[in-house]
């Protein structure tokens, strides 16, 4: 798995509409420049149904990777018969009484997680969050571990561990930090004007601990970071992801978050979205809800 997610570059992974597969998807999945499929509540009835489902995607192609959002809290997307994962937030809580217990239980979270979903044929989930709490972001709040920069580095390192002792592999977001801004990029693209040295000494921290340590995957913001790019949102913007990689020395893939969003609207239309992103060196986009938009990609 991990060294198949390395190897792909300029690849789709795409959201499917049911619990089985229809003729039109099973086209899709077909296609060379489908990689991966991303999985959503609305795909799950039960543990039968989603290992009928997987089994399904892999008969079409056994490389095919798959993927789903379950980090826990509100960002869950199996519920019944998985275990009830936490917002993280509550690790966090619990580090600032007993870091050792904190930290303990962030790795099992992690193993816990990853061991349920490759149970079901899900390589891996887009976790852990690696953004801090600043109070302010309603798409983030109990997402995150802590509002300290230094804990919540050593929290995602405690969760990818478990993460990584699974089998799985982890996928830190979102680059480089979407606490501090108050808009949700579910909704529209926001702006964050803070210095580079700033981000350096807070945001980055938890990035830094995880590229570090190895981490597969991250995943950039629909966010107009002015420290480097006063043009173009992260997943657009050459010179973040040149900082990505010859600064901070990230060699994984680069996964954007999903272009169906608000925060990607003013990249144009799919086409577009998907030559910008990967103009600026994005390996893998997400396409999750918009149907239409892959049909348009993928049939046009």
């Amino acid at each position: 798995m991990r060294s198949r997610l390395l190897g792909l570059k300029q690849a789709l992974f795409i959201g499917i509409s049911g619990l089985k597969l229809t003729e039109e998807e099973k086209r899709w999945l077909a296609h060379r420049d489908v990689a991966g499929v991303i999985l959503f509540s609305r795909n799950y009835q039960d543990k039968t149904q989603l290992k009928a489902l997987t089994a399904e995607i892999r008969s079409i192609d056994q490389n095919l990777l798959i993927s789903v959002d379950h980090e826990g809290g509100r960002v869950q997307r199996f519920r019944e018969g998985f275990s009830k994962l936490p917002p993280m937030r509550e690790l966090g809580k619990r580090y600032d009484h007993s870091k050792e217990a904190a930290l303990a239980e962030a790795t099992q979270l992690g193993k816990l997680m990853a061991t349920e979903l490759r149970a079901v044929g899900v390589d891996f989930s887009y976790a852990p969050v690696c953004d801090l709490d600043y109070g302010v972001n309603p798409a983030i709040g109990d997402r995150a571990f802590h509002s300290d920069p230094t804990a919540v580095a050593q929290l995602v390192l405690a969760f990818y561990e478990g993460v990584r002792a699974a089998g799985s592999i982890g996928v830190a977001k979102h680059f480089p930090g979407h606490g501090f801004v108050t808009i949700d990029t579910h909704i529209a693209i926001a702006q964050d004007d803070r210095p580079l040295s700033y981000l350096e000494t807070h945001d980055l921290k938890p990035f830094r601990a995880l590229i570090d340590a190895g981490i597969e995957a991250l995943m950039p913001a629909h966010i107009i970071f002015t420290a480097l790019d006063s043009d173009n949102s992260v997943i657009a913007s050459k010179k973040w992801l040149h900082y990505l990689r010859e600064t901070l020395g990230f060699q994984g893939a680069i996964i954007s978050d999903d272009l169906d969003m608000g925060g990607a609207t003013h990249l144009g239309r799919v086409s577009e979205k998907v030559d910008r992103c990967f103009a600026a060196g994005i390996d893998i986009v997400l396409l999750c809800n918009d149907f239409q938009a892959i049909r348009e990609l993928l049939d046009g």
